[in-house]
């Protein structure tokens, strides 16, 4: 005896056929079945689906043999097994390497066997084979048909699989979507109106990104993404959810992931709040991956429409039978082999046994009943019972017949369509299982006119928000109602009459008591259906959502306070006299608040617009607004003080600040802003210029004539002074020094605020006139001990600007950075080109400018320490000069500061020589 070789690939054979999950396990009809047709076909005495184990052979299905395993030393289907061909030995007598095989030599005695590999997974498990005791010769057909035979056998091993997949698989959904894991929604918050949308990081996750990746974000961001088949679907979902007719949006669309694949996802919104008139405003939702479910969805679809084929392809039973108890058959069709495992011929005129004797004898009263009825009222039948297999195994069918009538009226015979529904019968239970799972409770609700009410069905779950049973609701729902809160009866029993009454869509939110008195928020949905009796019988669906409506309510009492926020904002906007505005400079649209028609002196019923408000602007004003905003669509600012003529003559002082977003994200050119009453301010402005102007130009004089004597005593061309004098005439000199400067500062104040300063605008070297300016400073610095850095600057780096109010400025600028740093510490200075201009910074390592000081730096006599004891002097003037000067070069001025950590003042001017106008 020659024993089966074991194969190179023995370790993956084994776990392809552990992975086939057949072994040890109870007999199947499919496979029982395929065992029976091949015996039939073949007319053979054995035939066995054998599935070659590590050390044994076992028989999934067998015909004509009684044992279930033999050895696989011993065995013939361990040879099979080596070669992808049919493995035939006509004759094991005589062939040395089964001669003396115990198998051949005993029970059962074989003398031919053929056997297919079976595959699975690229490796061959198993065999189809069948078994003879005398010797034999299989022709090619013959062959062929074992061959076809054993697909078959391998597609049902593989649609066992797919089927045992596809359960776990869905039990597996239904218990993941039971979890809420808020970590893995994407959520969105989306502006209808202006498009500005904001994702969370688990949105960008889902299409393979980080949100700083997506950034800037919006409603196009999403678009972008989407499918372009979705899209209007999509769009009419929102339409319609807009419209009122869907209470949330809900769309499962493709998005683009950044790997190029689509993933699935489930999008569901909801408008929170509305414009004024009445158009949605903002919308809130979650966004799912539900790629896998999709991808599950499809293979379950595809899984089912191959079975569907199959099934199509496969008759069902026709018959013609006698109408006696035993249903005595005339003809019967030969697909009742699978069904009942008995040949067609067995039951044709009760040959072996009768019909009736495999129908199950439970059913046999009720089958009768039913039957002799349609034929005493003439009519068909359709009935469901069940019908016992050869192997003990129970199937369902469903049978469609009608007795045909001689002309006196009596039956002749009985025709009919037997079909097996097993399978169907299964998917009901498996579904009946499968909603048990779900997290909340499907139910039927019926209710009748007499106020009697009932479940006729629920899930288990019921009792997790109820706690009663299903069995203790099924006839009376009191129990049910005596959980809900009392404020919430009245409104529920309503929206059910209501839904009743009209056969429309039961939708409703309420609250009920858990045992432990607890209160949790419930939804409902159901589709009413009107019964014969009267009644009318809900199909629905009941979830907790007691933490989202807690976000919801939180939502409402957020928007509340944001209520009372905007009316305390409205209040002091009045008290202030500050109106806040909205403009495009493209369309022309403009929107202002309340307080601005008081301000410009307006009836509210006019309609503002950006042409209305350029009506109102001083003629000596209009460029200077026209350059503010043209300098805000180059930085962003719009800062501009000007006049303007109300329809009753006045003529009032405004300050207009506002903000514009970078073009590229602003096709509207939209500037949002304020603007303020500041007439009295300028009024009080004015007459402090002109106070200034005529003290400055008083005091020069005599203080000339101080100086002058004072430098005359001091050069000692009159003699000698005692020393004691010699000091106070020191002191005295410097703080004419110190007056002189500060008369000199009210006066270039003074010609800046009247435009008389002279301007001599030419192209700078921007290296020298830096190294000029900390050159002069050097001085000073080293008083201080501080040190000034010149930072690398790009080669022929230039500037447009009058070289000595550039001094000026840049002198400024180094002495407040001397003086405000620490000893030892150090001032850098820098300039480089951005795109036309050129920047200056002046960065010390101060101490910082105070928060509160911030909006005041640039004023005239402005100090961040306004005391007496301040170390640093000054007159306050030489920032509000800087930047009047940077100003009429055609430059800004501006400053960064972090307490402790020194502070950065910069300004920026043309580099090119047309752009000075």
């Amino acid at each position: 005896m020659q024993p089966p070789i074991i194969p190179s690939n023995e370790h993956s054979r084994l776990l392809a056929l552990a992975g086939t999950e057949l072994l040890d396990t109870a007999a199947e009809p499919r496979f029982d079945r395929l065992t029976s047709l091949v015996q039939q076909c073949l007319g053979t005495e054995i035939v066995l689906i054998s599935l070659v184990d590590k050390d044994r052979q076992w028989f999934k299905s067998r015909q004509g043999l009684n044992a279930c395993e033999t050895g696989r030393d011993i065995s013939f289907c361990g040879h099979a097994i080596l070669s992808d061909d049919i493995f035939e030995i006509p004759n094991a007598s005589q062939d040395p390497r089964f001669a003396d095989n115990p198998l051949v030599t005993g029970a059962p005695n074989i003398r031919f066997y053929a056997g297919v590999p079976l595959a699975h997974q690229g490796h061959r498990i198993g065999t189809l084979c069948i078994i003879d005791q005398k010797p034999r010769q299989l022709n090619q057909g013959e062959r062929q048909i074992l061959a076809n035979f054993a697909k078959v056998v391998e597609q049902e091993i593989t649609d066992r699989l797919q089927e045992q997949s596809h359960q776990q698989l869905a039990a597996s959904e239904l218990m993941n979507r039971s979890v809420l894991e808020g970590t893995q929604i994407g959520t969105w918050q989306w502006n209808v109106q202006t498009g500005a949308t904001i994702f969370n990081e688990r949105w960008a996750e889902i299409l393979g990104y980080t949100l700083n990746e997506l950034l800037p974000v919006d409603i196009n961001t999403w678009l972008s993404f989407a499918h372009p088949d979705d899209l209007a679907e999509s769009a009419r979902l929102l339409e319609l959810h807009f419209a009122g007719q869907l209470a949330f949006y809900d769309c499962k669309c493709r998005m683009k992931h950044k790997n190029g694949d689509w993933v699935w996802v489930h999008d569901r919104g909801r408008v929170v709040s509305w414009t004024e008139d009445n158009k949605p405003l903002m919308m809130y939702g979650t966004h799912a991956d539900i790629t896998e479910q999709k991808q599950a969805e499809l293979e379950l679809k595809a899984s089912r429409d191959q079975f569907q084929t199959l099934v199509a392809n496969i008759p069902g039973i026709t018959y013609r039978c006698k109408a006696d108890k035993d249903w005595t058959m005339l003809y019967m069709s030969g697909s009742i082999d699978p069904l009942s495992g008995y040949p067609a011929s067995d039951f044709i005129n009760n040959e072996v046994r009768s019909y009736a004797s495999v129908i199950h004898p439970d059913d046999h009263e009720r089958l009768d009943l039913a039957v002799g009825q349609a034929i005493n009222d003439n009519q068909s039948w359709l009935l469901q019972y069940r019908i016992i297999h050869k192997c003990g195994v129970i199937r369902w069918v469903e049978e469609r017949g009608r007795a045909e009538y001689n002309e006196q009226g009596e039956v002749n015979f009985l025709d009919g369509f037997i079909l097996d529904i097993t399978e169907e019968k299964t998917l009901k239970q498996q579904l009946l299982k499968l909603t048990s799972q779900l997290p909340g409770v499907v139910y039927q609700y019926q209710q009748w006119p007499d106020g009697r009410a009932c479940f006729p069905y629920a899930s288990n779950n019921l009792q997790k928000i109820y706690g009663a049973l299903p069995e203790q609701v099924k006839d009376d729902a009191t129990f049910i109602f005596s959980k809900i809160h009392p404020d919430d009866l009245a409104e529920l029993a309503n929206s059910i009459e209501q839904s009743a009454a009209n056969l429309s869509l039961w939708q409703h939110q309420y609250r009920v008591f858990l045992d432990n008195k607890q209160l949790i928020w419930l939804s409902g949905r159901a589709t009413p259906e009107a019964m014969p009796d009267g009644s009318t019988l809900w199909h629905g669906y009941l979830e907790d959502i007691t933490t989202t409506k807690q976000h919801y309510l939180e939502l409402e009492r957020l928007n509340k306070e944001y209520k009372l926020s905007q009316q305390r904002l409205e209040m002091a906007s009045e008290t202030a006299l500050i109106g806040f505005w909205q403009a495009s400079l493209v369309t022309g649209e403009l929107w202002w608040s309340p307080v601005i028609y008081q301000i410009f002196g307006f009836d509210e019923n006019i309609t503002p617009s950006v042409a209305l408000f350029k009506s109102t602007l001083h003629p000596d004003d209009r460029d200077l607004v026209t350059a503010s905003e043209q300098h805000a669509l180059e930085m962003g600012l719009h800062d501009v003080v000007h006049r303007i003529i109300r329809p009753d003559g006045a003529i009032r002082w405004v300050h207009e600040l506002a903000r514009l977003l970078p073009v590229a994200d602003n096709p509207d050119q939209i500037l949002v802003g304020s603007v303020q009453d500041v007439t009295e301010r300028m009024q009080l402005q004015q007459m402090k210029d002109a106070f200034i102007s005529t003290v400055s130009h008083e005091l020069r004089t005599p203080l000339t004539a101080i100086k002058g004597a004072l430098a005359l005593l001091n050069s000692g061309k009159l003699g000698q002074v005692p020393e004691k004098l010699q000091k106070l005439m020191q002191v005295a000199s410097s703080n004419s020094d110190r007056l002189a400067q500060l008369i000199n500062d009210l006066l270039d104040v003074e010609k800046l605020a009247v435009g008389k300063m002279p301007f001599d605008i030419q192209s700078l070297q921007v290296q020298a006139e830096l190294k000029q300016a900390i050159d002069n400073l050097q001085p000073f610095a080293g008083q201080h001990q501080v040190n000034i850095t010149l930072q690398p600057l790009a080669a022929g780096l230039m500037v447009q600007a009058d070289s000595l109010r550039l001094q000026q400025v840049l002198t400024n600028l180094l002495s407040n950075a001397i003086k405000f740093s620490p000893k030892q510490a150090e001032v850098l200075v820098t300039a480089k080109q951005q795109r036309d201009k050129v920047l200056f910074e002046v960065i010390d390592a101060g101490s910082g400018i105070p928060v509160a000081f911030h909006a005041h730096i640039f004023e005239r006599f402005a100090q961040a320490d306004g005391s007496n004891l301040r170390q640093s002097g000054g007159t306050g003037l030489g920032l509000a000069i800087c930047k009047e000067l940077v100003q009429q070069m055609g430059g800004t001025i501006g400053f960064s500061s972090k307490q402790e950590k020194g502070s950065t003042f910069y300004f920026v001017l043309p580099a090119k020589a047309d752009i000075i106008s």
